[in-house]
């Protein structure tokens, strides 16, 4: 079947980006979302909400995906694409007080979630009924200007 990948970056928050999905995530097409999830987090991309309700399927290559970003975003030493001209010390501190980056699925099937739930994916990675709540608790959470 293929996927679509789709961003949107909110307006106010402009490094929280909301990625659509449609198709299937598998062997076929993890590569490809990897590598773009990978080069909005290189523009500046510090919390994605990842918006599957047009996912039909994923297997271990899509949860691979899903956890490498997961663990890329939220690891205590992310600092972005670079180090110090990104506001990162050397120190691993950062201008914005360091805060790790965040991951949130959205509007998961009820197959999909189950295997999310099975597989543990349900302790690290929050899922939302729907993109909105996700993307209102970012907003409710980090100042405007993402610092």
């Amino acid at each position: 079947m293929g996927l679509t990948v789709q961003s949107r970056a909110d307006p106010v928050h402009t490094d929280l980006v909301v990625v659509t999905l449609t198709g299937e995530v598998d062997v076929a097409t993890a590569g490809r979302l990897r590598d773009h999830l990978a080069a909005l987090i290189a523009r500046g991309a510090r919390h994605l909400v990842l918006d599957f309700s047009g996912v039909a399927f994923i297997d271990s290559s899509g949860l691979s995906v899903v956890a490498g970003i997961h663990r890329l975003l939220c690891s205590p030493d992310h600092t972005g694409p670079g180090s110090a001209q990104d506001g990162a010390h050397e120190d691993g501190s950062r201008e914005n007080g360091g805060a790790p980056g965040t991951l949130a699925l959205a509007a998961v099937n009820l197959r999909i979630r189950e295997v999310l739930r099975t597989t543990g994916f349900t302790r690290f990675v929050p899922i939302y009924s729907t993109v909105e709540p996700a993307v209102a608790v970012h907003r409710t959470t980090v100042p405007p200007d993402g610092s």
